[in-house]
């Protein structure tokens, strides 16, 4: 009995199997390449748009308007009997509370007005940020002095929430949901605490 020689050397189709093969592997590298650029492009966004919140803050503001009114120097209502010129690190001047937390809640102690100003900077790099997802702590710096009429804050911009939805592999990779980014934050020193966000 002999073999069926020809059959065997028999090369036509090769080209079309090793295709069907190799095709959606290289689908799924080109698919996976733009899927985690696109990622990484909103998480790069997303801490670059803190930096602008900050930013915007620090020379703009203020977002907490008591802290422009006089009476709040070293970030807590000046005391009668602390000297004007005394250092806000002094340790006569009383420490502040805490941190004044400012989020997309309504707050009497935080401007509205300047919130959404600075949320508009961050959108133009990041649009994908919404209101809820940005928390501003404003703290005390202990620069500054008694009677310099104005506080000089930290302040603190933050991303919390934020999450990515993979388009097109996620359910190759097994996520049934979107992913949650991390945390951003970015703080800077305010400059010059001015009267308005446009100021």
């Amino acid at each position: 009995m002999r073999r069926p020689r020809p059959l065997l050397r028999d090369e036509t189709g090769a080209t079309m199997v090793e295709t069907a093969i190799v095709f959606p592997m290289v689908l799924m590298l080109l698919f996976g390449l733009a899927e985690f650029a696109h990622a990484f492009w909103e998480y790069h966004t997303a801490e670059k748009a803190t930096v602008i919140g900050a930013r915007f803050l620090a020379t703009r503001g203020p977002l907490v308007p008591q802290l422009a009114d006089g009476g709040h120097d070293c970030f807590v209502a000046n005391p009668t009997t602390v000297a004007a010129g005394t250092p806000c690190s002094d340790a006569a001047v009383p420490a502040a509370a805490g941190p004044i937390t400012c989020t997309s809640s309504a707050s009497a102690a935080c401007s509205a007005a300047v919130r959404t100003a600075m949320l508009t900077q961050m959108q133009q790099i990041a649009p994908f940020i919404t209101n809820a997802d940005v928390q501003v702590d404003v703290a005390q710096s202990k620069m500054g002095f008694i009677g310099r009429g104005k506080a000089v804050p930290v302040i603190t911009v933050r991303t919390t929430g934020l999450t990515y939805s993979f388009v097109a592999i996620g359910r190759l990779l097994g996520l049934a949901g979107p992913i949650t980014m991390p945390s951003f934050a970015s703080t800077l020193t305010a400059e010059d605490q001015q009267e308005g966000p446009g100021t």
